[in-house]
């Protein structure tokens, strides 16, 4: 069982519980994993409400219809609703596109998970000795709010007989997660762990994006491996992804920072997603229109 450090946030600021375990902040950094308590503002009931409808289909009200919408609506083939070849039914979207297709209590909840990762994302910044100057660039404006966001809304069928979610690493910055049932696994130290959940806090990981951009600063971050164990009954999760801005038309990039030097282009925003992306999710089945 994976023992995790635990933060929460204080005037803006991510502060780590010390009490007894002096370090908690750099073993959380070279882990790549935390648990953060949730604030009281941030309220998650209609996201819980939504992970366990939107693969229902229309007879569920009020999200069971979002089951319904497939890439061909938002013109991306990662977006919308999907099957994997593992256990997972997802529902992706990215921000831009929440104010048209969300409804209002799931944009709010984006918009405060938005504001949530940015808090935690310049905290680490800070503590690992990123220049602020530096922070719209290295990040493609995920200081500031300005980067690229994605919601995903999770449910594991215990009749598929493949592990829940493969192993991987997320590749942007900041990966916040609510889940309140067992099966996510990290691997720390070559040495798979399960993650106790805890109804109160948040799952915040970190990903590639981060881990370039910080590898040469004195704390590195890591991009932690995970994976959902193979599920035996229904599970429901939501997470909250914040990436470097890449839109159509739009790729702010992906940087390393070089003490006493700068920052070094490393390779595309898009660049990193499409090879990242592909492992994870190689064999996507998606159903026609209409389907179970």
């Amino acid at each position: 069982m994976a023992v995790l450090e635990r933060a929460h946030i204080t005037d803006g600021g991510l502060v780590f519980d010390t009490a007894g375990r002096p370090g908690a902040a750099e073993r959380a950094l070279t882990d790549g994993v935390f648990l953060l308590e949730i604030p009281d503002s941030l309220d998650t009931t209609a996201g819980d409400i939504f992970s366990r409808q939107f693969h229902l289909g229309p007879q569920a009200v009020p999200y069971g219809r979002f089951r319904e919408l497939r890439a061909d609506h938002f013109d991306d083939p990662l977006l919308g609703f999907h099957q994997r070849v593992n256990q997972i039914e997802q529902f992706l979207l990215e921000r831009r596109f929440w104010q048209r297709d969300f409804p209002p209590e799931i944009l709010a909840l984006g918009e405060a998970l938005t504001r949530l990762s940015r808090q935690v994302l310049r905290s680490v910044l800070t503590h690992v000795g990123i220049p602020s100057g530096d922070w719209v660039k290295a990040t493609g404006g995920c200081s500031r709010g300005a980067g690229s966001y994605h919601l995903t809304f999770n449910h594991y069928r215990p009749d598929h007989t493949s592990i829940g979610l493969s192993s991987h690493k997320d590749d942007g910055f900041v990966t916040l997660l609510r889940t309140t049932a067992p099966g996510l696994e990290v691997n720390r130290r070559d040495r798979w762990e399960a993650v106790r959940p805890d109804p109160a806090c948040l799952v915040v990981n970190f990903g590639l994006s981060m881990q370039i951009l910080t590898a040469r600063a004195a704390r590195p971050v890591a991009a932690i491996m995970h994976r959902v164990a193979r599920q035996d009954q229904d599970r429901s999760s939501f997470g909250h992804f914040s990436s470097s801005r890449c839109e159509p038309g739009a790729d702010d990039g992906i940087y390393r920072h070089l003490p006493g030097t700068g920052l070094e282009r490393v390779c595309g925003s898009r660049e990193l997603i499409e090879v990242n992306d592909h492992e994870i999710y190689e064999g996507t089945d998606v159903p026609e229109a209409g389907t179970p």
